[in-house]
C-alpha cells in the first residue's frame, strides 16, 4: 500500500529527533520511505505543508502494525511537540497510466 503523509511542523528540534526515531522503527516493517520539504508551491489553493512522505507497506496489516506498535506508540509524546497537523492518506490501489494504451 502507499501513503502519503502532508506534516506541518511545530517544533523543527523535535521534528528532527521524531522524525528519526520513527524511522529506525519503520525498518522493522520492510517498508519503502521518502521524504521532502517542498520549497515552492505551485498552486495558490495549496496546504501550507513543510515535509511530505511517500511510504509503502507490503500491506495494510504491516501499515496497522507500525502504527499499533509499542515503540511509535511510546513516541506519541514527542510527536505531539513536533508536529502541528498532518494529513495522511493511504492507498491500496496504484494506477500506472503508461502502460494503459
Amino acid at each position: 500500500i502507499t501513503i502519503v503523509a502532508w506534516t506541518t511542523v511545530r517544533d523543527p528540534v523535535a521534528f528532527d529527533q521524531f522524525e528519526q526515531l520513527a524511522a529506525a522503527i519503520m525498518e522493522a516493517y520492510a517498508l519503502k520511505d521518502s521524504a521532502f520539504r517542498p520549497g515552492v508551491t505551485v498552486s495558490e489553493a495549496a496546504q501550507s505543508v513543510d515535509e511530505i512522505h511517500v511510504l509503502k507497506f507490503p500491506s495494510y496489516e504491516a501499515f496497522d502494525r507500525y502504527r499499533s506498535g509499542d515503540k511509535l506508540l511510546a513516541l506519541v509524546p514527542l510527536r505531539g511537540k513536533a508536529i502541528s497537523q498532518s494529513t495522511v492518506y493511504v492507498s491500496t490501489t496504484e494506477v500506472d497510466y503508461a502502460a494503459q494504451e
